[in-house]
């Protein structure tokens, strides 16, 4: 009888772990993979990086409304 509350005790921490793991995982992956939140701000990047011609970067500016 010990033996199996042992056992129970210790998937039930298992689970536990994984779930904050899991929790931890989405919530930081929303915030920090998404990298720049805003296109012109990935727009730039990618111009800065040679992806892009500048008449490509200042189009998206002109897009957005932005100077």
């Amino acid at each position: 009888m010990p033996e199996a509350m042992i056992i129970r005790l210790i998937v039930t921490a298992v689970v536990l772990v994984i779930i904050v793991v899991i929790l931890i995982r989405f919530r930081n992956g929303n915030s920090t993979e998404a990298g720049p939140s805003d296109s012109l701000d990935i727009m730039k990047r990618r111009y800065e990086e040679g992806e892009i011609t500048k008449e490509d970067y200042e189009e998206a500016k002109r897009r957005r409304g932005k100077k």
